[in-house]
Order: C-alpha cells, then sequence, then structure tokens
C-alpha cells in the first residue's frame, strides 16, 4: 500500500506512538437502543456491546480511495479484553483472547488463527512505531461488527457474540509455464466440534487443491482464479460462494453447511416439494443446483441455463422464501419468513 496516499483522519505526529502499559487511544462505551449491556464493568467486549474508538493516540487510518481501514493492533486488542505480545526473535506478535491466539508479523500477509494459516489482504504495517493491521482480521478474530463512520472519523467495534463461527481465507498460488492459478480457501473455526471442524477445512482443503490439479493437468494456456464470499452465517449454519475465472470462462462453487448436523446440504434439503417445483419453472435448475445464502438473507441459485451461469436470486421477503423453506429452516434463517 502506497501510504503517502491521502488519510481522511488527521493525526499529529506525536499522537502515533504505541502505549504498551495502558490503553492510550479514547475510549468510550455506549449503549445503542437495540443493545442491552449486561455487566458494563467486565473487562472486554461482551456480548451486545459496542466499544467506541476515535481521536486520540494510534487513531484508526482510513484510505478512501482503496476503501481500506487499518487498526491499531495493541490499543484495539487491549480494549477489547486481549492482549498482545512480541517475540523478539521471530518478530511475530501474538494476540491472545479468550484462550484463542492470532500471530502476525509486519511485512507479511501471512499469519495463524487459532492454529490455522490464513493469508491476509493487507499485510501488518509498522507506522510510526505503531503496528497496524486490516479491520477485517480484527472483526474475525474477535467476533466484532467494524462499523466506520466517515462523519465522526470513529470507529466502533460491536460484539456478535462468541457463537458465531469464523470464516477467515487462505490462498493456493501455483504455476507453470502456461498456466497460473490463485484459488482462496474458506478457514472455518470457532465451532462446537473441534474434530468436525478440522475435518471440515481438510475437506475443503483437499477440494480446491483438486480444482487446482485437474486445471494444471490440462493441455493449453490459461488463468484460474476464485474468490470466496461470505453468505449467511450463524452458529447453526454457514453458506459460502466462489466465484471466479477458469480460462476466461465464469466459475462458481459453493458450499452449505448444517452444523447442528454437520452435513452439506443441498436446495431440496431446505426447500418443500412445492418450492422446488416453482424454482424449475424460473428456470434449468435442479436439486442439483449450486445455491447459497447471501448475508442479506436471500436465496442465490446459479442457473446454468443463461449465458455465465447467472445468479437468480429470491429476495427475503419475497413469496417463495416466506412459504416454500422446510420447517426446520424456517427457524433456522432469522428475518427470512
Amino acid at each position: 500500500m502506497n501510504l503517502k496516499k491521502t488519510v481522511i483522519i488527521a493525526c499529529a505526529s506525536t499522537a502515533m506512538i504505541c502505549s504498551a502499559i495502558a490503553l492510550s487511544m479514547w475510549l468510550t462505551k455506549e449503549r445503542e437502543m437495540e443493545m442491552k449491556v449486561s455487566n458494563p464493568k467486565q473487562d472486554g467486549l461482551s456480548q451486545e456491546q459496542t466499544k467506541v474508538f476515535g481521536e486520540g493516540e494510534n487513531t484508526p487510518l482510513y484510505y478512501d480511495d482503496e476503501e481500506i481501514l487499518l487498526l491499531p493492533v495493541r490499543n484495539v486488542a487491549q480494549g477489547l479484553g486481549g492482549t498482545v505480545s512480541w517475540e523478539k526473535e521471530s518478530n511475530d506478535v501474538t494476540i491472545g483472547y479468550k484462550g484463542k491466539t492470532l500471530v502476525i508479523e509486519a511485512g507479511t500477509t501471512e499469519a495463524e488463527m487459532h492454529g490455522y494459516n490464513i493469508t491476509m489482504t493487507e499485510e501488518p504495517q509498522m507506522i510510526n512505531g505503531c503496528l497496524y493491521i486490516e479491520a477485517s482480521i480484527i472483526s474475525d478474530f474477535f467476533s466484532t461488527d467494524v462499523l466506520w463512520d466517515s462523519a465522526r472519523r470513529q470507529i466502533s467495534l460491536k460484539s456478535k457474540g462468541n457463537s458465531m463461527p469464523i470464516v477467515a481465507s487462505d490462498v493456493y498460488i501455483g504455476k507453470n509455464d502456461t498456466k497460473e492459478y490463485n484459488l482462496e480457501i474458506p478457514v472455518i473455526m470457532g465451532l462446537n466440534d473441534t474434530n468436525f471442524e478440522k475435518g471440515l477445512n481438510k475437506e475443503i482443503r483437499v477440494e480446491i487443491q483438486a480444482l487446482a490439479d485437474e486445471f494444471m493437468s490440462q493441455e493449453g494456456e490459461g488463468v484460474f482464479q476464485l474468490q470466496f464470499e461470505k453468505g449467511f452465517i450463524n452458529s447453526d449454519f454457514v453458506s459460502i460462494c466462489w466465484k471466479g475465472t477458469r480460462e476466461d470462462q465464469p466459475f462458481f462453487q459453493t458450499l452449505n453447511i448444517d452444523l447442528r448436523e454437520q452435513r452439506r446440504i443441498t436446495i431440496s434439503d431446505v426447500l418443500t416439494e412445492e418450492g422446488m417445483k416453482e424454482l424449475k419453472e424460473q428456470g434449468d435448475l435442479t436439486e442439483n443446483s449450486l445455491f447459497y445464502i447471501t448475508s442479506r438473507n436471500e436465496l442465490a441459485i446459479f442457473d446454468a441455463s443463461k449465458e455465465g451461469a447467472i445468479t437468480v436470486l429470491f429476495p427475503a421477503d419475497g413469496a417463495l422464501l416466506g412459504k416454500q423453506w422446510k420447517p426446520k429452516y424456517q427457524a433456522l434463517f432469522p428475518g427470512i419468513i
């Protein structure tokens, strides 16, 4: 990243010095209308509690042209009840929180979260003696929503609850003389059953690696790129969609996991027979059609009959979703009925 780009928040040069002793950033707690703070004196961020970080030392940095928000590691982590330590020999910085760890290092996108290797979008950076990290990593690790208020030039970190799974990312990269691939891999953490969690992540990696191997084994030239998008995620369900191109052709893949039953599901698992009938009338859709639930609770289905296998969206408040979900999934997706 070019640090000469415009920074929305103005900082005095002396305001960027890290404090290893106490939280030096201005910090307040507020109660939102829809929230209840069960124990304001409790250290860290409890469920349904918000902390607001604004002006002061080690201010968050927002790059408007790239829409990138960087947060000062020590102040934010300690403000949320975590710990921060630095290993001199390896130069690793370890963030601890409720028995879990995030290990990062300035200048590299490679990191380790909860014992899994992950790849960050942006490298952690030392800025005027303070280590900064992309906001999405803090959001994942502490299970918080990071809310940026451009008018007040401050961030609010709102807890999503400790029961929410974390979906971070890693990447497979490879090339030969004629082909190359860059495939993003979801890393799912924080599940109640650690054995199922480890098995699921291994299974996903094997499948993505198989896609890469198949692509590289074929003759010809080309590039295979794949990025995933987080869909609906709660303590009972994870929905993910990959979108990309393989040799200039659109490529899609989806993953829908019922965490209660610990199994992958198809579209026919969630919709009634009448719902499936209505879907088939919309186009070339079958029980095996790729689908996922978006973060807005929409049902997204890839219609192979249309050019580029475009996505057909059924809004959360539409008739289909309101009437044709099987009972157990009506209760699973709040707001969808």
